[in-house]
């Protein structure tokens, strides 16, 4: 199950195929969530993480931090009620267009209904 994904600063709605380990992790932080379908906040955090790698120049090359690391991103519920509001900060280390590895800076707002459709509000990034 591929959640959708629609880019309202872009205006264009995407399905995005997302890889099997993904996809395990999303039905893992589903099955996980509240009593009352409110998703964790590491859900808003991963597909954060996709909503980078739609802007970046090699998307291929994006390194996140592990939930273990110390600089792994953190989440703000900024609503608690329908639709459910998060602002992910974190960094990502990808290349640039001449190859060379550099560190970004990333703000994200998303909101879901239900879980599975995730709308990009807002997104900053910007290279160290």
């Amino acid at each position: 199950m591929s959640p959708l994904i629609r880019n309202v600063l872009g205006g264009t709605m995407r399905t995005r195929t997302i890889t099997a380990g993904l996809a395990a992790a999303l039905l893992t932080l589903t099955a996980c969530s509240s009593g009352d379908g409110k998703p964790l906040d590491t859900s808003a955090a991963v597909m954060c993480e996709d909503f980078v790698k739609q802007r970046l120049k090699s998307p291929g090359t994006a390194k996140f931090p592990g939930v273990t690391d110390g600089d792994y991103a953190t989440t703000t519920v900024l609503s608690d009620t329908k639709p459910w509001k998060y602002k992910v900060v974190g960094v990502v280390d990808s290349q640039n267009g001449f190859g060379a590895t550099v560190r970004s800076n990333y703000t994200c707002t998303v909101s879901t209904e239900d879980d599975d459709t995730w709308t990009l509000d807002d997104m900053q990034l910007t290279q160290r």
